[in-house]
């Protein structure tokens, strides 16, 4: 099944984004526990990482119009 909006398929969209953030997570929670001297992000820099890639998203795909939520 293929659901298709502009240049962007979302079903493979979903299927690799979910694997991409699955392993960040796993990355992540990996760091976080086998290395005690690092901290996690603050919400200050959450929101700016969030920023940046809704940007660079409205970039790749500019025909869907996204907007921040």
């Amino acid at each position: 099944m293929m659901i298709q909006a502009g240049e962007m398929n979302f079903v493979q969209a979903i299927v690799e984004l979910e694997h991409r953030l699955s392993t960040l997570e796993k990355c992540y929670d990996f760091t976080l526990r086998n290395n005690f001297s690092v901290k996690g992000p603050s919400q200050i820099e959450i929101e700016k990482f969030r920023q940046d890639s809704l940007d660079e998203l409205q970039r790749k795909y500019p025909s869907l119009g996204l907007q921040k939520m």
